[in-house]
């Protein structure tokens, strides 16, 4: 990798953190230069302008936050246990900010739901894609019945993804991970009663 490239992952990598903490609007190009150690002139040599970073720093978030529901869900066997992993991992957000700012959706679809039109289609594609990933649990579960055939994969993916964005959102304002535990409490119940088949449904 050249000197140049190095340059510029570095830059994203540090902006990230920024972004993610302080929003788009929040965060100065002063204070980029200031926490990635690069003049000026360093920045434009690879940016055009904030906007270009502020998207390539998305990316990098998404990425670790993609990357962290990845390793979890890798270590799990059933369509069941693949769901809660991503639960573990939205505690996992909030009691050892593993991801700086914590989820690149949340904080980015909040900041720009009638803000920044390029950020809000970011973050719509990351949802998309990570409601795919969902859905794609569940039609396994599903076929391996382990869940209800007559589940609604579209509607559980919804609530799966309020619940642990929700919280996450909860206890990221009041400094308190409870919140992110009641919710994911929640997920557990709703996968119980309301995926997963039962003695009565096998009747």
């Amino acid at each position: 990798m050249g000197k140049g490239q190095v340059t510029k992952e570095h830059i994203i990598r540090q902006s990230a953190g920024l972004f993610n903490t302080k929003g788009y609007a929040g965060t100065s190009l002063s204070e980029i230069i200031e926490r990635c150690q690069v003049r000026k002139g360093g920045i434009y040599n690879h940016f055009e302008n904030k906007d270009e970073i502020a998207l390539a720093a998305f990316d990098y978030s998404f990425a670790q936050l993609k990357n962290l529901l990845a390793e979890a869900i890798a270590t799990r066997s059933t369509p069941t246990d693949k769901l809660l992993a991503i639960c573990d991992v939205y505690v996992t957000l909030i009691e050892q900010d593993v991801c700086e700012g914590g989820c690149p959706i949340l904080n980015t679809a909040v900041e720009n739901d009638d803000g920044h039109p390029l950020l809000k289609q970011r973050a719509q594609l990351a949802m998309t894609e990570l409601m795919t990933a969902l859905g794609k649990m569940i039609r396994e579960g599903i076929e391996l019945h382990e869940f209800r055939k007559e589940v609604d994969v579209e509607a559980a993916c919804s609530v799966i993804i309020a619940l642990v964005e929700g919280g996450l959102m909860q206890s990221k304002l009041f400094d308190d991970s409870r919140y992110i535990r009641h919710c994911t409490d929640q997920v557990r119940a709703y996968i119980k009663g309301s995926l997963e088949f039962t003695t009565i449904n096998r009747e």
